[in-house]
């Protein structure tokens, strides 16, 4: 016989295993509305595009199997996004913040676009290319291999092409691509005018004045050399293309 007091053991461990199974009916069957997810550090996709990558299933949308698959590493292998965190900020509501690769250029090789960031690491090969990421040419390499760093003879040339591509950031300029000489120095490629920047020396001061000197020369075709600034010329030097 079971006793009075066993009887009520037996059921309230019935009425918690009842619950259980509810609750977890209830999270199973959650779902994630699109109104309810907020996607923020996102540059190089719209909300639309990460959830394209995120939610490839449809467990995917619910919170909390969304939650521990990030928390356990089990996240979705995006190009250019170096990793994203998931927060569950409601009820029914997430945040994603996605972290991207800090790309600062790419080469060709093999007509692939190899994608690097400061330190000249390749962190992405693809056939894409990214809008305000720009080209570098003039390197030399015999191969190049992801995750690994371009195999240049002299390194300092990464932090040439930093500077370099921070400057053009910072004043808005747009170019076509970037050459770097063996020397080290700069020429930026750039509608139909080549400026000759020169060595690392001024940077930011010598892309401020190309972002100055632009609207002067739109719609002309020649070469801006801004090496050195002429005392004599009392400026820097515009040769136009002959015919111009």
């Amino acid at each position: 016989m079971i006793s009075n007091s066993g009887k009520t053991k037996i059921k309230v461990f019935l009425i918690l295993v009842i619950l259980l199974i509810i609750l977890g009916f209830i999270f199973a069957m959650q779902r994630i509305d699109d109104n309810d997810i907020v996607v923020e550090g996102n540059k190089k996709y719209s909300k639309e595009e990460m959830m394209h990558y995120i939610f490839t299933s449809d467990w995917d949308k619910n919170p909390y199997v969304l939650y521990v698959k990030t928390k356990r590493g089990k996240t979705k292998q995006i190009p250019f996004v170096d990793k994203y965190d998931v927060s569950i900020t409601g009820f029914n509501n997430v945040t994603i913040t996605v972290y991207e690769k800090k790309i600062i250029g790419y080469v060709n090789y093999m007509g692939n676009n190899m994608y690097f960031d400061k330190d000249g690491t390749v962190v992405e090969s693809s056939t894409e290319i990214i809008d305000g990421i720009p080209k570098v040419t003039g390197l030399e390499f015999e191969n190049i291999i992801l995750e690994e760093k371009l195999p240049v003879e002299d390194e300092r040339v990464f932090a040439l092409i930093l500077d370099t591509t921070q400057a053009l950031l910072k004043y808005e300029v747009s170019v076509d691509k970037i050459y770097i000489s063996k020397d080290r120095e700069v020429t930026l490629y750039m509608d139909q005018i080549d400026v000759l920047l020169g060595d690392g020396q001024d940077m930011d001061d010598k892309v401020r004045t190309v972002s100055d000197m632009m609207p002067n020369l739109s719609g002309l075709k020649g070469v801006l050399d801004i090496k050195e600034y002429s005392e004599q010329k009392n400026g820097y030097t515009f040769k136009k293309d002959a015919g111009d």
